[in-house]
């Protein structure tokens, strides 16, 4: 069925074509009207792009070396015109270089010392041909290498970041998506890279006797290395979750495997925590780490969470104590890295601790959320600019109110 369809068609067309031949011709003078317009539209795209000042120098330097050629007697100019054929080679395309090397051939020829002799007139020219189409060839293949480089160089790149992209995404399955609910608290967390991948680390975990594990750590260093170091840690650190083992037992195992690694320079400084909802009871371990501000809600004086140990992978073995402290409704806690406090503006002035005391006090008002915006905000606006020159990554803790144990009722007998 289908092949009759198709016979049948072609003789219908073949009998319109013979009734009608002034339409084939028609048709046939519109394709090649076509045509000439394509190539004169490419022409004219070609003259109207970015090498078309490139043209008119190479058409200027070929007159001004005819010219000269032309007024000197008895010596020849027409090496010179080795110089704009260089140009053209070098920024115009193939076709149009050996087009202007014919042209250059014509004035080198006509203006030119006079040859008398048709044979040396011949062979002048044609050395002359020899000559301009090797300088020619020799650079037209020295930028398609240069070419093919970059193009090499290009998909490297494309495919570094790529992989860099998939590193950036495999980092933030270790980080928190949301905000976790946690009765009598709320909790908000960012993290801020200075590149793609970053070398911090943040994270609140809901132990199964209802405490929350809080931790932020920031690795030495920036880029894939420091991300590779912190998923390590941060996978280090969600294992020892359901263990029951204290914050220095956790501290001490987690050196013991970084330190494994054997990676001369890298280390990190944690800030470890845990909180009873409860009650508002947190014990914490920090591990050179920054220490964290907590702004009480009577207005005292701010507490700062400073350093009880070293940091973590410097040393085989670390001796950390392990510090407690209550919080009491209205208290907020902001964790933090150095990238937080060492932003500096156009004038190399630091954020510092002062200001983020400032800014935590102008709007304890707020919710986490909020207060964790604005300190971002805050420090964009300090800076002045849209990038980093560290990680930042902070984690506020703000305390609503205690809860107590239900009684439960008695059951009847």
């Amino acid at each position: 069925m289908g092949t009759s369809f198709e016979v049948g068609s072609n003789l219908q067309k073949t009998s319109e074509s013979l009734e009608n031949p002034g339409g084939a011709i028609s048709v046939r003078a519109d394709s090649a009207g076509r045509r000439r317009f394509a190539r004169a539209a490419r022409t004219i795209a070609a003259l109207n792009s970015s090498t078309w000042w490139a043209f008119l120098v190479v058409v200027l330097a070929i007159l001004c070396v005819a010219y000269a050629d032309n007024r000197v007697e008895g010596v020849s100019l027409g090496y010179l015109y080795i110089l704009p054929l260089s140009v053209s080679a070098i920024l115009l395309s193939p076709r149009l270089t050996y087009a202007i090397v014919v042209v250059s051939i014509f004035f080198h020829d006509l203006f030119g010392p006079p040859i008398h002799h048709l044979a040396g007139r011949i062979l002048h020219n044609l050395a002359a041909l020899v000559g301009f189409t090797f300088v020619v060839a020799i650079l037209q293949w020295f930028v398609a290498e240069r070419n093919a480089l970059n193009e090499l160089t290009r998909h490297q790149r494309d495919a570094l970041l790529k992989e860099v992209e998939l590193a950036a995404e495999v980092q933030r399955l270790f980080l928190p998506r949301r905000d976790p609910v946690t009765p009598g608290f709320e909790i908000a967390g960012d993290m801020h890279p200075a590149r793609v991948v970053g070398g911090d680390y943040y994270d609140y975990l809901l132990r199964p006797d209802g405490r929350m594990r809080l931790v932020i750590a920031d690795v030495s260093g920036k880029g894939v290395a420091a991300a590779l170091l912190m998923s390590a840690t941060a996978a280090a650190v969600q294992l020892e979750t359901n263990e029951t083992r204290e914050l220095s037992d956790v501290a001490n195992q987690l050196n013991k495997e970084l330190f494994a690694l054997e990676d001369d320079g890298r280390f990190l400084t944690a800030l470890l925590g845990e909180l009873e909802p409860r009650s508002g009871h947190l014990k914490y371990i920090n591990c050179g780490h920054n220490p964290a501000l907590l702004v009480r809600a009577d207005g005292g004086d701010a507490v700062w969470l400073d350093a009880s140990c070293m940091p973590v992978g410097i040393s085989p073995e670390m001796d950390c104590s392990l510090e407690e402290i209550t919080l009491a409704p209205g208290d907020i806690m902001v964790w933090y890295t150095d990238g937080l406090t060492d932003a500096s503006n156009p004038d190399a002035m630091e954020f510092g601790t002062k200001r983020l005391l400032e800014s935590v006090r102008v709007h304890s008002g707020g919710t986490a959320r909020e207060i964790s915006d604005h300190l971002w905000r805050d420090v964009a606006a300090f800076t002045q600019r849209d990038s980093l020159d560290d990680d930042l990554t902070l984690m506020v803790i703000k305390m609503k109110n205690i809860l107590q144990p239900t009684a439960s009722a008695p059951s009847p007998d």
